[in-house]
């Protein structure tokens, strides 16, 4: 009888089994594939994860990957530019760029370490129940019994399915990624998250472990098909990145080292994350477009939140157990997929946008008056203007370092 088992060795998994491990309990990590695996996921993050990192006793061996520490940002939109070191609001002013499957294979060692079992090429294929509680999961030929069993195999998760748990929002795809690992791309002077945008296509680019770049691709979701028809996406990805002439020179000597991932079912969406016996966590729970960023952040949000409410309920699962669960998970993950949505939607600017945003970049104590005064300069404006201004704001206020900017009082 295992206390927790957890379904999915991913980073979500991983750093979940490490966290509840940690704690004192018995946990067995199960995986249909060989791991560490990769993940068609952004890899970026940042100063919350790096805590994250450092409180799991990790950080140090994540650094050791060769993964630069990105102290600056570089912003491109249209033409004009940004670039500014970060400011040191935690002691952890940078950002970093690591691969899913080395990411994870980190984290796997770090709940090794603990005494999590690992075991993978081992697909669940069904869970043990007693009446409607979840005890256990199945395998060919296997069965194990657990407390609490937490389903973090993605957003496509066989967990939620057969648990029937409900999806609670939907908002749908509205964009679709494509991206790829380079090598020799001319770097900046300084490493940066680089943020491109180009009409109503964003570029991230930065570079991540083993001594490569990732440069990953977010378009609208209407233009998928027809990139992917261009040699299976992989000449149409590289055509709208050379299309960018700043980002052409920066690729001029490179050589694109893997394939061409794509992306296009990327719903944004949460389910309910708990019932009786069992938790949902990382995308199985909510899933978000990889514009958000925000994926290992909020893996590492649900390990913590299942560290701190489990524990408590291997000796017998209450609906306050759940409950505290559920509302942790939603202040930290669920909130966010909800308020950002608006983000998505970028649309080639019109002249006068344009000429303002080249302004802001130009001018950092505008963007810094910008974000402080938002209500009182664009209340007057038309509803989908102010709407258009608060990202614009928001947008400044995140690149800069700057404090986040006001809201627009729509009075």
């Amino acid at each position: 009888m295992y206390d927790v088992i957890v379904v999915g060795g991913g980073v979500t998994g991983a750093a979940s089994a490490a966290l509840l491990a940690r704690e004192g309990l018995r946990v067995l990590v199960c995986d249909r594939t060989r791991l560490p695996a990769p993940a068609v996921s952004t890899h970026f993050f940042g100063p919350t994860t790096l805590a994250f990192l450092d409180r799991l006793g990790v950080l140090e061996e994540v650094l050791a990957t060769g993964a630069p520490p990105l102290r600056r940002w570089h912003l491109e939109v249209e033409g004009g530019y940004y670039g500014a070191p970060m400011l040191p609001r935690s002691p952890y002013h940078y950002n970093l760029c690591v691969r899913r499957e080395t990411l994870s294979g980190v984290l796997l060692r770090a709940a090794s370490r603990y005494g999590a079992e690992i075991r993978e090429r081992s697909p669940v294929r069904s869970l043990r129940w007693d009446g409607d509680q979840v005890i256990g999961i199945e395998g060919a030929g296997w069965s194990e019994k657990a407390r609490i069993v937490v389903g973090a195999d993605g957003r496509g998760s066989a967990t939620a399915r057969q648990t029937g748990a409900a999806t609670t929002f939907d908002a749908g795809a509205m964009r679709c990624t494509f991206h790829a690992y380079w090598e020799d791309v001319v770097p900046l002077p300084s490493p940066a998250l680089e943020l491109w945008h180009d009409g109503g296509h964003v570029l991230q680019a930065g570079p991540c472990d083993g001594g490569r770049w990732v440069i990953m691709l977010s378009a609208p979701v209407g233009e998928y098909a027809a990139i992917r028809a261009e040699a299976g996406g992989e000449e149409g990805y590289e055509r709208l990145l050379r299309s960018i002439p700043a980002m052409a020179d920066r690729l001029r000597a490179a050589r694109r080292v893997s394939p061409v991932y794509a992306s296009k079912s990327l719903r944004n969406f949460h389910r309910e994350p708990a019932g009786p016996g069992w938790r949902l966590a990382g995308d199985a729970y909510c899933h978000k477009d990889p514009l958000f960023g925000a994926g290992i952040t909020d893996a590492c949000a649900a390990a913590e939140a299942l560290a701190a409410t489990v524990p408590l309920a291997v000796d017998g699962d209450t609906p306050q157990a759940r409950e505290s669960y559920a509302t942790r998970l939603d202040e930290r993950v669920g909130r966010k997929v909800r308020a950002g949505l608006a983000g998505l939607r970028i649309d080639p600017p019109e002249p006068g946008q344009l000429a303002w945003i080249r302004g802001v970049l130009a001018h950092p104590g505008l963007a810094l008056e910008m974000t402080r005064r938002c209500s009182e300069l664009f209340a007057g404006l038309p509803e989908d203007r102010r709407d258009f201004w608060q990202r614009v704001a928001d947008g400044a206020s995140e690149v800069l370092g700057l404090p986040p900017a006001a809201s627009v009082d729509a009075s």
